[in-house]
C-alpha cells in the first residue's frame, strides 16, 4: 500500500511539471493568421484606374473631327502639329496642372500623353497612352494602354481591342498593386454621335498580376462589366478574382445604377460594399 501512494504521488507530480512546462512552452503547430493587406477595393481599383475619361480623347475644342468635349481649367491639352501638316497621326498632352477634382470626386495630377493613328472609328486605328508623374486620388499610376480599333462585329458594333502593359498603382506608403492585362470592348450605344456623353460600353477580359501581399492574382470578367460615360464604376456585371492560396472573391456590380456600390461574395457570404 505504501508502495502504491509513492508511485501515485510520484504520478501527479509528473503530471504538475509537464503541464507547468507546456505553459512555457510555444506550440508550433498553432499558426496566427496573417492579415492580409489587399483589400476588395484594391482588386476594384484596377477595374477602373483604366476606365474611359473623355479628356484623354480630347484633341481641342474646335476640331470636330474627333469626339469633342468641354475642357475645364483645371487642365490644358497641348496638340503637337506635324511638320506636313497631315491631321494623323495626332499626339497631345494632358496636363492636370496643380490637380483636378472631377464631379465624380476623383483626382487627378501629373500628365497623360496620347498619342492616335487614325481617325478613331477607322479600323486599325491605334491609340496609345502613357502617364508621366500621374497621380489617381494620391496614388500614382503607370503603365502604357493601347486600344486598337478592330472593327465592327455581327452586331454592326465598333469593338477595340485594349491592353495594358507594366501597369502598376502606387499608394503613399510606397506598397503597390501591379498588373497587365487583354480587354476586348464594344460600343454598344453612342456609336453614331460624336459626343462622349452617350457612349456606353461592354467589356470583357482577364486581368493577371500581383497583389500588395506579392501575391498572384487573376481578375476575370466572367459578365460583362458595362460602363456608362459619366459613371466611374461600372454600373453592371461581375467579376471574379483568384488569389494563390486564397478564397474565391466575386464582385457583382449591379443592375444598371449608376453609383459605387456593389456586392461582393467570399465563401458563399454576400455583403454590400461600397467601393
Amino acid at each position: 500500500m505504501k508502495n502504491l501512494k509513492v508511485i501515485f504521488i510520484a504520478l501527479i507530480a509528473f503530471v504538475a511539471i509537464a503541464g507547468l512546462n507546456s505553459c512555457n512552452k510555444t506550440d508550433d503547430s498553432v499558426t496566427v493568421p496573417e492579415i492580409t493587406k489587399t483589400t476588395i477595393t484594391d482588386y476594384a481599383n484596377i477595374v477602373s484606374s483604366f476606365a474611359l475619361d473623355a479628356e484623354d480623347e480630347v484633341v481641342s475644342s474646335e476640331e470636330s473631327d474627333l469626339k469633342s468635349a468641354s475642357l475645364t481649367s483645371c487642365f490644358t491639352v497641348t496638340v503637337d502639329q506635324n511638320v506636313n501638316g497631315a491631321f494623323y497621326p495626332r499626339v497631345w498632352t494632358v496636363d492636370y496642372l496643380g490637380g483636378c477634382t472631377f464631379f465624380s470626386g476623383n483626382t487627378k495630377t501629373g500628365k497623360i500623353h496620347v498619342s492616335l493613328t487614325d481617325f478613331w472609328k477607322n479600323v486599325g486605328s491605334l491609340k496609345t497612352v502613357t502617364y508621366e508623374d500621374y497621380y489617381f486620388n494620391g496614388n500614382k499610376l503607370a503603365g502604357v494602354t493601347t486600344i486598337l480599333n478592330t472593327g465592327l462585329n455581327e452586331r454592326g458594333n465598333l469593338t477595340f481591342t485594349k491592353t495594358v502593359n507594366d501597369a502598376s498603382l502606387t499608394y503613399p506608403d510606397g506598397t503597390f498593386i501591379s498588373w497587365e492585362c487583354d480587354k476586348q470592348s464594344e460600343l454598344i450605344s453612342g456609336g453614331s454621335t460624336f459626343l462622349f456623353a452617350d457612349d456606353v460600353y461592354s467589356v470583357t477580359g482577364t486581368v493577371t498580376g500581383v497583389n500588395l501581399d506579392l501575391t498572384n492574382y487573376t481578375l476575370t470578367i466572367t459578365s460583362p462589366l458595362i460602363y456608362k460615360n459619366g459613371c466611374f464604376y461600372p454600373v453592371s456585371g461581375i467579376v471574379t478574382i483568384v488569389t494563390v492560396g486564397g478564397d474565391l472573391q466575386t464582385i457583382d456590380y449591379g443592375t444598371g445604377e449608376c453609383d459605387n456600390l456593389a456586392t461582393l461574395t467570399v465563401g458563399g457570404v454576400t455583403t454590400e460594399i461600397n467601393l
